[in-house]
């Protein structure tokens, strides 16, 4: 029967990425994948040299061993974001006489032929057979491959039952991530350093082969919670209710502010409804952490503001980039409806605005903790806002009117290319260069400071000339209307 099911949607698989989809497309998603796995391969290959170029005179099985939780904890993270919940599969089985539990089988063999599954063992066996079976032996070597194989399993298995948990409770996705932050804080404040328990761990099965079963009876424990889980909920019935149920939310409090409220309200309800938009929310909350990574004391002590001026403007302005290059392709698939009806173009226009800064604002918020990291970074970060407020969000509803594909906002967003156009490469090019090209030349003929203020003043200009951008913008947007709507009908 497994084997059965898997034929229908390998059939259902070809089939649907064949139809009405670009071929160049999917040659170029082709390309994509097999580069991936050739780079897993190769950095498997290589990874002794590369430990030994910048671990000199450190042991490479202890190096590597050293990093390999630190992978894990990564891979939890990616998974969280990429990996795709098969459950609507099922649905047109759940009325015929199948046993759930062979659906359920079906649903987690499934699961498993994903590239995130393959790539820790393109990276970990080539290392292993070149590295450590010559130094410890064959079967430490091979406990150690059985190691990996059980926490590749264990995430994979851990972040499906998190992610359908989360689909019943919201509430998952915000325990999740604060868990994640937590994690994250405790390790770069040094509460405890999780190099050194990797490193610990996975050294003592090389020296004790038998632990290798704690991973495994990890990914069973995995499996069997996931299991009966879909036992417990896989109904037909319940999957018709959850979809009905998500129907009432309502977010009364806009309602203040009138129509742009009401407008506001819909967006809002798309981010939180559908794949493909709520990826969005989940990006944006993963990338503010990256302040980690461009707010480093080296760049401060070096005086590096240009490089932290970027993430400045990456921080806050990152969901106005991630949701503004497909500003009204969101809306595609009921957009001739919403252009029918008695709604003033202006005030639709003015609701992104809206909408956009008050994201920007929560953001800064937010962002503003990496103030404990440095004070001077608030007035970065303060300059970046005022930008992404003042100039990026009419960049971004500009070329919203250039851009002409609709999107499926049911789908996944991971390797989905549907919907980007040359307006959306374009675009993201535009938002990091225009601020470049201000700051650069002034930072050189007067200083950094002052750059970023001149910048931060023609942001705020900017902003406060917004209803004037709305008219202007609104008057683009009529004289495209028609053709955003061509385009829009488009399959």
């Amino acid at each position: 029967m497994i084997r059965l099911l898997l034929g229908h949607q390998l059939k259902a698989f070809w089939r649907s990425r064949n139809a009405g989809k670009s071929i160049a497309i999917q040659i170029f998603i082709g390309f994509i994948t097999l580069y991936l796995l050739f780079s897993a391969l190769a950095l498997g290959f290589f990874l002794q040299k590369f430990i030994a170029d910048m671990f000199p005179g450190e042991d490479p099985s202890v190096v590597f061993c050293g990093f390999i939780l630190y992978y894990f904890a990564f891979d939890i993270l990616v998974r969280f974001i990429m990996q795709d919940l098969p459950t609507l599969a099922i649905q047109p089985y759940l009325v015929h006489n199948i046993r759930r539990s062979q659906l359920i089988s079906f649903l987690n063999v499934r699961s498993l032929f994903t590239i995130l599954n393959l790539v820790p063992l393109l990276v970990f066996i080539p290392f292993t057979v070149r590295v450590i079976a010559p130094n410890v032996g064959l079967i430490p070597a091979i406990a150690f491959v059985i190691a990996i194989l059980g926490l590749t399993f264990f995430n994979h298995f851990f972040i499906l039952f998190i992610k359908r948990k989360s689909i019943i409770n919201s509430w998952w996705y915000a325990g999740f991530f604060v868990l994640i932050a937590a994690f994250v804080a405790a390790d770069y404040f040094q509460i405890f350093s999780l190099r050194a328990i990797s490193s610990y761990v996975m050294g003592k099965m090389l020296v004790y082969p038998a632990l290798a079963i704690i991973p495994v009876v990890m990914a069973i424990g995995a499996f069997w919670n996931n299991y009966r889980f879909l036992l417990k909920n896989l109904f037909l019935e319940d999957i018709m209710r959850k979809g009905k149920h998500r129907q009432g939310t309502e977010y009364s409090f806009l309602n203040r502010f009138g129509t742009i409220g009401e407008l506001m309200a819909i967006d809002i309800k798309l981010l939180f409804r559908n794949k493909r938009a709520r990826s969005i929310l989940l990006m944006t909350v993963v990338f503010l952490f990256y302040g980690f990574i461009f707010y480093k004391q080296t760049y401060l002590d070096k005086g590096m503001w240009g490089i932290l001026l970027v993430g400045g403007i990456f921080l806050t302005g990152l969901f106005v980039v991630n949701y503004g290059q497909f500003l009204f392709a969101w809306q595609s698939g009921h957009f001739d409806g919403m252009m029918a009806g008695n709604l003033d173009i202006r005030t639709y226009i003015k609701s992104k605005f809206v909408l956009f800064t008050s994201v920007c604002t929560a953001i800064l918020f937010i962002t503003s903790l990496y103030g404990l990291l440095d004070w001077r970074l608030l007035l970065v970060q303060l300059a970046g806002y005022l930008y992404n407020v003042g100039i990026h969000t009419v960049i971004a509803v500009y070329f919203a009117t250039h851009s002409y594909k609709g999107i499926d906002i049911s789908k996944k967003a991971a390797f989905n290319y549907q919907g980007i156009g040359a307006s959306q490469w374009i675009y993201t090019l535009v938002i990091f260069l225009i601020p470049m090209i201000i700051y650069l030349p002034l930072s050189i003929i007067f200083n950094s400071w002052i750059a970023m203020i001149i910048l931060s003043v023609l942001g705020l200009i900017s902003l406060l000339l917004q209803d004037w951008w709305v008219d202007v913008l609104t008057k683009q947007f009529i004289l495209r209307k028609h053709r955003i709507l061509e385009g829009f009908r488009e399959k």
